[in-house]
């Protein structure tokens, strides 16, 4: 209410105050899916929202991190360092990683590489094993692997229940455990986003491109599926 009439008044004041302010929220939440979850009151964030900024996260712009890179190195010869020089292979890693942070993250690691390589040169392998501290698989052959392996699996037996599925049912969760038995490790976030993006594609594609057809393939709230789009810079078709 203070918001919207710009005045409040003190506890045990008799008059009204008048206010001069600008309010500015930030959040990394998804403010519209908590409305229609009930979380947060739809009048407060329209009286906050006047003037929404969007700020993407490091995941969702990828092709600035070059960018970036040139300019946190520069910071870092402008303060009397001598960096070291980022390969193209450096870069492809840089960019392949799922960041879950934000350029903060990005900025630690370079900095980070200026104290480990001083002026040396800095290629994809040094990212992946010295710095990331992941080894980042051949995502295409890693997914086809275990897609295969899973196709395999006719049936899994769980707590002496045995499950049965048709040859149109999607992998049976229980599946997942199996791969272990072939492999010894796995990016779980790389593959969780590599199919999130396959069924949003899959899902885009079954409806024409239409938004709310799709969230409803899903399962989900239209305005998640558009944050889903966005991060993965799947591009919208049409008016809906």
């Amino acid at each position: 209410r203070a918001i919207e009439t710009r005045r409040i008044q003190r506890v045990g004041g008799k008059g009204e105050i008048e206010l001069d302010l600008r309010l500015v929220c930030a959040t990394h939440q998804n403010i519209e899916k908590k409305i229609d979850e009930g979380l947060f009151r739809a009048d407060l964030f329209y009286r906050i929202n006047v003037f929404p900024i969007e700020i993407p996260t490091l995941a969702e712009r990828k092709d600035d991190i070059p960018i970036l890179v040139s300019h946190i190195l520069n910071e870092i010869k402008t303060n009397g360092s001598k960096p070291p020089t980022f390969e193209e292979s450096a870069i492809a890693a840089l960019k392949e990683y799922v960041w879950p942070g934000n350029i903060r993250e990005l900025k630690n690691l370079i900095e980070r590489a200026a104290i480990i390589f001083g002026e040396k040169k800095v290629n994809g392998k040094n990212i992946r094993e010295n710095l990331l501290k992941i080894n980042l698989p051949n995502f295409k052959e890693e997914k086809d692997t275990l897609w295969n392996m899973t196709s395999d699996l006719a049936e899994v037996e769980e707590n002496g229940d045995l499950i049965q599925e048709d040859k149109n049912s999607m992998p049976h969760p229980n599946h997942y455990k199996k791969w272990f038995e072939y492999i010894d490790k796995i990016d779980l976030r790389r593959h969780l986003s590599d199919v999130e993006y396959i069924l949003i594609e899959g899902a885009l594609k079954k409806n024409s491109g239409s938004v709310t057809a799709s969230s409803k393939s899903l399962k989900i709230n239209r305005t998640t599926l558009i944050e889903k789009m966005k991060k993965y810079s799947i591009p919208k078709v049409g008016n809906d």
